[in-house]
Formats: structure tokens, C-alpha cells, sequence
């Protein structure tokens, strides 16, 4: 079983996964990372020369991809949620942990940052306006949501573990015994 992190552009899904990763000697799979290198394109280039659909489409085979390996920590892309045919597999192959924080939190820490083009303009009247889109979405696949407002990445990595270890009966790498 993989390790999914589902959630907003700004709840620390990339960088729960490095610390996941880190911890547990598992394999990480970042899907906004992946998508930029094989595209050799960042993702608002993409937006801006191929559209919204193109790029939903090369996110459903790079999730579906990502998900036909076992033992990984998959962070996926902020929308991957939204279509159907993507919570399936996420949800069958994955215990997905949904990462949230409050929209003033996000906001802050998108802030400045062009990589996210449906943030664009203002930034918190967008997050919220994401999130409230968004959420049924996140609902219907998470097994567990984290609110990382104010957790540093190693205490979201070590809260994700104990529940998936408690999950999991033990299948995951044990908390206490973490590098």
C-alpha cells in the first residue's frame, strides 16, 4: 500500500512527502514534479500554451501510473482529487491522507508564487474559493486529514505515520523506529 497526500496547493503536501520519505525509506512520488520534467515545462507554461484539459489529462496517466507501484509516498497535484476516475485509484491503492490549513496559511505560503496559476490574482479570495470547490473531493477519498496550519512537516510526517501504522496493523514503518 502507498502513502497518498491529497489536498490544497499550500498545506506542505511536497514537503510531508520529503519528510515522509525521509523517515520511512519509502519512495517518493511528487505528481506536480513529474508532470513538470517529462513535459520540460512548468505547470503554469503548460496552462498558459496547452490548457487546463491537456494538463488534466497528462495528470490522470501520471496518477494512474504513480498508483500501479506499492510501498511509495505519493504527493499528488492540488486538482488530481476533483475527477472521478482519479479518487478510484487513488482511494483503492493508497491510504490517503488529506493535509489541510486555514486559507490565511496558504495564502501565505503561495504568495509570490507563479507555479500556481489558479491562484493567480488574489491570492486568499482564490484559495477559498478553491477549498470550497475542492472539498468534496478531498472528503470522499481521505482516510485521515492533518491540519498542518501550524505543524512543522516533521510533526505532520510523524501524526501520518501513527495513524497509518495504527491503520495498517503495523504495516508501516513504526514511528519510534524512524531515522
Amino acid at each position: 500500500m502507498n502513502i497518498g497526500l491529497i489536498g490544497m496547493p499550500g498545506t506542505m503536501k511536497s514537503t510531508v512527502g520529503r519528510e515522509l520519505a525521509s523517515m520511512t525509506g519509502m519512495e517518493l512520488m511528487d505528481t506536480d514534479e513529474i508532470f513538470e520534467r517529462e513535459e520540460g515545462a512548468s505547470i503554469s507554461d503548460t496552462f498558459d500554451s496547452k490548457g487546463e484539459a491537456y494538463f488534466r489529462r497528462r495528470e490522470k496517466e501520471i496518477a494512474e501510473r504513480v498508483c500501479g507501484g506499492n510501498g511509495r509516498i505519493i504527493s499528488f497535484g492540488g486538482g488530481t482529487p476533483v475527477a472521478e476516475c482519479n479518487r478510484a485509484v487513488i482511494s483503492r491503492t493508497c491510504f490517503v491522507v488529506r493535509l489541510t490549513a486555514s486559507p490565511e496559511r496558504i495564502a501565505e505560503r503561495c504568495s509570490g508564487d507563479g507555479s500556481r496559476p489558479l491562484l493567480a490574482g488574489d491570492v486568499l479570495a482564490n484559495v477559498r474559493r478553491l477549498a470550497e470547490e475542492r472539498e468534496p473531493y478531498y472528503s470522499a477519498c481521505s482516510d485521515i486529514t492533518v491540519d498542518t496550519t501550524d505543524l512543522s512537516p516533521r510533526e505532520a510526517a510523524e501524526i501520518i505515520l501513527a495513524e497509518a501504522a495504527k491503520r495498517s496493523g503495523g504495516g508501516y514503518k513504526d514511528i519510534n523506529s524512524v531515522k
